[in-house]
């Protein structure tokens, strides 16, 4: 018997919205613990495929994910990820050879392949105000980004290493339960959807180029960001992080209630003029104030892109969300995997570079409105 959940159900929200948190907590909180993870079992030289293998699997599962959801239901897609996050975190602890941890990386991505595109479709079904919704859950999933790391070092100290997974496990366990009283609106119809063989839906090219670019800064920064807070003299060399997860999270909680009321080119527009004033705070003036100045104007610019996006791509698509979503997301992956693995090396080699590709990236993304010219719904 089909089962529906009552729209703009507040109580399906918080629920849905913390499972994600604890989601995106299970796999961040090994980010800080993994390299010296690896160099402890031999595998130094491999330092760079940490996160090349998880965004690879990441990316082949999105389609995959797509299809699932539009067949089934979003549900699927969160379970399907959850239950990889569990699988794998509990395994890392007994594989102590480099090649089995890095099939294991592997494994992981496909964790986030699939429990993005399902909570974001969950949403598309089951409440009224979208935006709100997507705002919500998408700060709670970043939370989980910043919270995740902020206790890894402090289990690790405590109580060791296999402990910084088996937590991660416990949080993906927590997330499941979560989920599991969310009732889904509608399957019958949803698994009605006449879903096409293609594996990107090319009526949201704009918006796929947009999450490219945005996702190109994220990726450079996310490798990068260290080494120039270090080069500024800061002790905390994840500064960067720390103020672009409190920005964020605040954005999104502040325009929850102003997705759907405003125009989406507008808003937007918003977060590509912050964009770019980041971009040209990291390149002009090189001190600790203009770096966190520039870091929160980041993490406020992909707080609004983000929910954004997510709700342009459900409103004009060919008419199969799942695919929409996914195809989303394959270019976000793109973004981080070009931005952290070639630009980043290259800061990596020639720390001055990073003033200089910051320049060239806030003034080429001075032209993303061209793509907003036309109203979006």
């Amino acid at each position: 018997m089909d089962t529906y959940v009552v729209k703009s159900n507040n109580y399906s929200l918080w629920l849905l919205s913390a499972s994600s948190l604890f989601f995106s907590a299970s796999y961040n909180i090994l980010l800080p613990v993994l390299p010296s993870y690896l160099i402890h079992i031999g595998g130094k030289s491999y330092l760079g495929l940490i996160i090349l293998l998880f965004t690879i699997a990441a990316l082949l599962s999105r389609p995959l994910s797509g299809k699932l959801s539009d067949l089934r239901a979003g549900k699927y897609a969160i379970y399907i990820g959850l239950f990889v996050t569990i699988f794998v975190n509990i395994l890392y602890p007994w594989i102590d050879f480099v090649l089995g941890f890095l099939i294991l990386r592997f494994i992981h991505g496909f964790s986030t392949g699939f429990a993005p595109t399902g909570y974001t479709f969950f949403i598309k079904n089951n409440f009224f105000n979208r935006g709100r919704a997507i705002s919500i859950q998408t700060a709670f999933y970043s939370a989980g980004m910043a919270f995740g790391p902020m206790f890894s070092s402090l289990i690790h100290v405590h109580l060791g290493i296999n402990y910084v997974f088996l937590f991660g496990a416990l949080l993906g366990v927590v997330a499941i339960l979560m989920v599991i009283p969310l009732k889904e609106e509608n399957k019958q119809k949803i698994a009605t959807i006449k879903v096409s063989k293609s594996i990107l839906d090319m009526c949201i090219w704009k918006q796929s180029l947009i999450m490219f670019w945005i996702y190109l800064g994220f990726g450079i920064l996310l490798i990068s960001s260290s080494i120039q807070a270090n080069k500024l003299g800061f002790d905390n060399k994840g500064i960067f992080f720390v103020f672009f997860s409190i920005s964020t999270i605040f954005i999104r909680l502040l325009f929850k209630n102003k997705i759907e009321g405003l125009p989406l080119n507008k808003l937007l527009l918003y977060a590509t003029l912050m964009l770019v004033f980041a971009s040209l705070l990291f390149s002009l003036w090189e001190n600790k104030t203009a770096f966190v100045i520039a870091s929160l104007f980041y993490g406020a610019s992909m707080g609004i892109f983000i929910p954004v996006l997510n709700l342009w791509s459900l409103n004009e698509n060919s008419g199969e969300d799942g695919k929409a979503l996914s195809t989303l997301y394959i270019f976000m992956e793109l973004g981080i995997g070009l931005g952290s693995l070639l630009i980043g090396k290259l800061i990596i080699e020639h720390q001055s570079a990073f003033v200089y590709i910051f320049l060239v990236y806030g003034i080429i993304s001075s032209i993303l409105p061209i793509l907003l010219k036309k109203d979006i719904g």
